[in-house]
């Protein structure tokens, strides 16, 4: 692990951080085009050829501005008729991902033009960028939900450790005669960790509230749901992986291997929408995306809907999961 861990980081990392540099980001778009033309269908074609799936085409302009508002698209493409073969082109962009919004007005820019109109390049008159959603600092809302999530794992998985000093002395098994069973003993531990993670995540939201935007009273008993649901998936994930472990020494390489590699590609080391797309597809794999996607939702866009609701779901299932499997594996080596 030890040897494995620093490439993997390396190569998520060049990848994200090096592409974003260059300008080539991946970001999702959603394009609507009022009254088509010609040339409007020549940049929704090239547009297409560039981002494949990455495309979504919508049915009116105010489904574009949802879509950016909501984060289902890093940017928006409208494209209206103009006064000659040129359309007029207007760009959303919403607040944190105004990278992903430079980022197509270049690709818009770079288009082939002689192949939709033969003058020449878009003129600068005609392409026009607006800001739409909340306005301030979302970096400073999304960065208090991924790092959250991080150390919130961390200190499970720290924290449960512990069961590995109380098998090997005993004590565990001495416990569970008492307790009629070994989930008791799991399920305080896991009581445990659960409440170290959400004091965790409040002294987070503490240290980040100046920065937040207004938050009604709904907002924060929502937060609060959210870290604790991460919380019990950080239990779960931690007391299984520790379960599978023999000691230490075999825990703590382990332990640091996954949290790391699941706080990077989950998003808490670097904003989602920057990822090259297969990561960004992987990462909803991992509790980390769906946490943070629930604390932004939450947070920042000041809505509770299927988003919230799914990502309560997932974080609640890996929870119970990892706790079952945790169990499974204590009870087989627990001696007779």
């Amino acid at each position: 692990m030890t040897l494995l861990l620093p490439p993997l980081v390396y190569l998520l990392f060049a990848s994200v951080f090096g592409a974003g540099a260059k300008g080539e980001i991946d970001p999702s778009i959603a394009l609507h085009a009022v009254a088509p033309t010609f040339s409007s269908r020549g940049i929704e074609a090239e547009l297409r050829a560039r981002l494949g799936s990455r495309l979504t085409v919508l049915s009116n302009p105010s489904a574009v501005e949802t879509a950016v508002v909501e984060g289902r698209s890093d940017a928006g493409l409208i494209l209206r008729p103009g006064t000659g073969t040129s359309p007029e082109v207007e760009i959303l962009s919403a607040a944190g991902r105004e990278v992903a919004a430079a980022a197509l007005e270049g690709q818009v820019r770079g288009i082939n033009a002689g192949a939709i109109q033969p003058n020449g390049d878009f003129a600068s008159r005609r392409l026009s960028v607006r800001s739409v959603g909340p306005q301030g600092d979302l970096q400073s809302v999304y960065y208090a939900g991924a790092v959250s999530i991080m150390f919130v794992f961390f200190a499970a998985m720290h924290g449960a450790m512990t069961g590995l000093d109380d098998r090997r002395s005993g004590l565990q098994a001495r416990l569970s005669l008492v307790a009629g069973g070994l989930a008791p003993i799991l399920a305080g531990r896991a009581a445990w960790l659960v409440a170290v993670g959400l004091a965790q995540s409040l002294a987070i939201l503490a240290a980040a509230a100046s920065r937040l935007p207004p938050t009604a009273a709904w907002q924060i008993l929502a937060w609060a749901v959210t870290a604790l649901l991460a919380s019990v998936a950080a239990a779960g994930v931690a007391l299984a992986v520790i379960s599978l472990c023999r000691s230490r020494d075999q825990a703590q390489p382990l332990s640091t291997f996954i949290v790391l590699l699941l706080a990077a590609v989950g998003g808490s080391m670097a904003p989602r929408f920057l990822m090259p797309d297969l990561i960004r597809q992987i990462g909803w794999f991992t509790p980390h995306a769906w946490a943070i996607e629930a604390y932004q939702t939450v947070l920042w866009r000041g809505v509770l809907d299927v988003t919230v609701l799914g990502s309560w779901c997932i974080l609640t299932t890996v929870g119970l999961v990892g706790g079952l499997i945790a169990l499974a594996v204590e009870t087989r080596r627990a001696p007779a």
